[in-house]
């Protein structure tokens, strides 16, 4: 059986990676998905089991309380914040309101920008590997049209790297200059632990930029999709006005608002992930043929060209072992041996490491 759904946009499949391999689908190791690897908050899996009994009702539309917790955690007042369902949902509203021209994204970067609409215009700024996949600055911003619209991702996925914010500021006044807009998604950034890389205080009141963030993968509940934007007020009643009522189901909201009070788990989560990527880095190191880029997120990228393995080969000898990696032949400027991998327990990294280890010393 060959499940082409293994090789689609994204990863986290672990449905598909069930059919195919006759595993159930909570037994794969998923490293596929860049998911807190401490699963969801104890708070939030409490709040959820309280709420089932509001199932039989409509959600709180507003998200009124989520808002204001929110606000508190990113130090950004509630009237500045919209609420998506999933970062994806305000990534593809973002490209039908300003994506009318041009689509400037990076490459390689997460595969869903310029997404929404039917013929996007896409215009693709290269990223080098061997000088770190750092940004283009000086290309970047003698490209800027009136009307782009220009995502960047920080930290980039699938890179992993984090960008200057005096570079994003840059590349933000001269949108600005020219009538364009800057959407920075910063769904990885809370990894880092340092909120000095956001760019969200200077969204609120700049109608050149917006800023996305996501509760999905530092909260671990991408099973209840909850995204948010950072806007200027008139961005804000735009987004709001195109968006649907009760996008946001009870239970999202629920486990939102507990975790993001959490502050133990908030701290933990940072700690164990800065910890366990560099011991994966250590292991990789340690496999043949294996090139690991530095990471700031919780996820790492891979070369493997050295091994002559490509990632869907490599694919096929992990998948009966019940591990699931990210391919990454479908990010523009990757080649078919570059796989991500995310940063999960000790355990499931030695698992990893090892199997890893054994199936390319057989090739």
């Amino acid at each position: 059986m060959n499940d082409k759904s293994i090789q689609a946009g994204h990863g986290g499949n672990i449905w598909a990676a069930s059919r195919k391999w006759g595993q159930s689908p909570a037994a794969f190791l998923d490293f596929s998905a860049n998911i807190n690897p401490l699963g969801p908050s104890e708070h939030s899996l409490n709040a959820i089991k309280a709420s089932l009994g509001l199932l039989e009702h409509y959600p709180e539309p507003s998200c009124q309380e989520l808002k204001q917790r929110l606000g508190v955690y990113l130090g950004i007042e509630p009237g500045h914040i919209v609420l998506g369902n999933g970062g994806s949902e305000l990534i593809y509203l973002l490209a039908r309101i300003f994506g009318q021209q041009r689509i400037v994204r990076l490459a390689p970067t997460f595969t869903e920008y310029g997404e929404g609409l039917e013929q996007p215009r896409i215009v693709e700024v290269p990223l080098a590997a061997e000088n770190g996949f750092r940004l283009p600055l000086t290309e970047l911003i003698a490209g800027i049209e009136k009307g782009d619209l220009i995502f960047l991702g920080n930290p980039n996925n699938p890179t992993g790297n984090i960008f200057a914010r005096s570079e994003l500021e840059e590349v933000v006044r001269r949108a600005s200059e020219v009538e364009a807009v800057v959407v920075i998604d910063e769904a990885f950034v809370d990894f880092t632990g340092d909120s000095s890389y956001s760019m969200r205080d200077l969204a609120r009141n700049n109608p050149a930029l917006v800023v996305l963030g996501s509760l999905t993968k530092f909260f671990a509940i991408p099973a209840l999709r909850l995204g948010y934007a950072v806007a200027a007020g008139e961005h804000v009643q735009h987004m709001e006005k195109l968006l649907p009522a009760w996008r946001i189901n009870t239970l999202a909201q629920a486990a939102a608002i507990a975790g993001l009070q959490d502050a133990e788990y908030i701290r933990q989560t940072v700690q164990v992930v800065e910890t366990e990527r560099e011991f994966l880095v250590r292991g990789l190191d340690q496999i043949g043929g294996l090139k690991v880029y530095p990471s700031a997120a919780n996820f790492l990228l891979v070369d493997g060209s050295q091994t002559g393995v490509r990632a869907d080969a490599l694919q096929a000898k992990l998948g009966p072992e019940g591990i699931l990696i990210r391919m990454c032949a479908n990010f523009s400027n990757l080649s078919p041996f570059h796989f991500r991998l995310a940063v999960r327990k000790r355990h499931d990294n030695e698992r990893l490491l090892h199997i890893l280890a054994k199936v390319l010393v057989k090739v």
